[in-house]
């Protein structure tokens, strides 16, 4: 057994007998398509007991273990709420709350914290907040959300960001250092299967791709970068799962990426499903020999946080073709040396060709990515890791 595992087992037998406490959990969507890892996170907090209060509840049939409650700010009973009393929270939602006696406030993701201050004066509970993306790279930049941050900074008892890159700019955007901690996400490896990536003689390199069809994750450099190696010939297939969601931009990327695909000639060995069930995601990954994330620093500034899909391919045993961004690198921790620039399809070509001449790095690679996310993000060890922040505060 080794320290990692000594260190969750632990962790978990301190957890055992404790009595549970509440936590408020808020966020807007819940479970949103592409956010099922809070699904997973909020489940395995030892000793606290969560609560989720969203705006709108999503996919629960596939996510039910945790309880959750919609505050539907725009059905008419809530908007006529609002003419009427401003401010003041719902009748039925002050209940609720009091009925529920959380201890603590989670707020996920800035736009939600700056909604949430209300919230946290009328709970008068310690208060966490945790960033994830955007709400940093992008929202942090525009002028008119500084004072709303600024707010939030001064209410805040503690605020996570998901590696160090997003916490020094988090303090950059004007948070003090001593509230903030570096907290990652973490994944559920006992749920998800893992299998060697075998390339057979003559079989193409499956090449996967999993994510919102956004300018930050680069999907169009997928696309020329396999054009590039079949060019040199390497079989291969490329699947994309995913689609545009209602964000600006969100369309005119979707529409540049099927661009892509028929000018470089690449329709016959590209697969498209839009958004899929999770273990629907997660039997296509089996599948595939290589995934594949290059994210870039968009043009208006936003950029990923640490793309979680990219942490559990990795869990499932699968190679990762990624760029240095953000905190990708803290993620591959040891492996970092693995990863490639932004914007260079060149360079994912030439990886793609390495692992069809050399198919024995599609082992190696996707044996050692997945032990670094054993060792360092199983969901386990990152909960109780929040259960500790949590016991802290309380």
């Amino acid at each position: 057994m080794n320290r990692s595992t000594h260190t969750v087992d632990r962790l978990a037998s301190q957890a055992k007998n404790a009595p549970s406490l509440t936590v408020l959990q808020r966020c807007d969507r819940f479970v949103a398509r592409t956010m099922n890892w809070l699904y997973d996170h909020l489940r395995s907090v030892p000793r606290y007991t969560s609560l989720v209060f969203c705006d709108q509840l999503e996919n629960r049939g596939e996510f039910p273990l945790i309880e959750a409650r919609s505050r539907d700010p725009e059905h008419f009973s809530r908007r006529l709420w609002r003419c009427i009393a401003g401010t003041k929270h719902f009748p039925t939602d002050v209940r609720w709350l009091h009925r529920s006696h959380p201890r603590l406030l989670h707020s996920h993701f800035g736009y939600v914290a700056i909604d949430d201050v209300g919230l946290r004066d009328f709970l008068r509970v310690p208060w966490l907040i945790s960033f994830y993306g955007s709400d940093v790279y992008e929202s942090g930049l525009k002028k008119d959300w500084s004072d709303k941050y600024a707010r939030v900074f001064a209410s805040a008892d503690l605020v996570l960001a998901l590696g160090p890159h997003m916490a020094s700019q988090l303090q950059a955007l004007g948070c003090p250092k001593q509230k903030i901690a570096v907290h990652p996400l973490g994944v559920d490896l006992e749920s998800l299967p893992t299998r060697p990536r075998v390339l057979e003689p003559g079989t193409p390199l499956r090449i996967l791709f999993a994510g919102t069809f956004r300018e930050k994750k680069g999907v169009e450099y997928v696309i020329r970068g396999a054009a590039k190696a079949r060019k040199h010939g390497v079989p291969l297939h490329v699947t994309l799962v995913g689609d545009a969601l209602s964000k600006p931009g969100d369309l005119q990327t979707r529409e540049s990426i099927f661009r892509e695909i028929h000018r470089l000639g690449m329709a016959d060995a590209v697969t498209h499903h839009s958004f899929m069930e999770y273990q629907q995601l997660v039997q296509t990954a089996l599948a595939s020999h290589v995934f594949v994330a290059p994210s870039v620093t968009s043009a208006n500034g936003d950029a990923e946080g640490t793309p979680f899909v990219l942490q559990q391919m990795m869990a499932t045993g699968m190679p990762a073709i990624a760029t240095v961004h953000s905190d990708i690198p803290y993620v591959f921790g040891e492996h970092k040396h693995l990863l490639l620039p932004e914007r260079d399809a060149n360079a994912i070509a030439r990886r793609l060709e390495q692992y069809a001449t050399e198919p024995d790095r599609l082992l190696d690679d996707g044996a050692a990515l997945r032990e670094r996310i054993r060792s360092a993000f199983d969901v386990r060890l990152c909960s109780a890791r929040l259960a500790q922040l949590y016991d802290k505060l309380v």
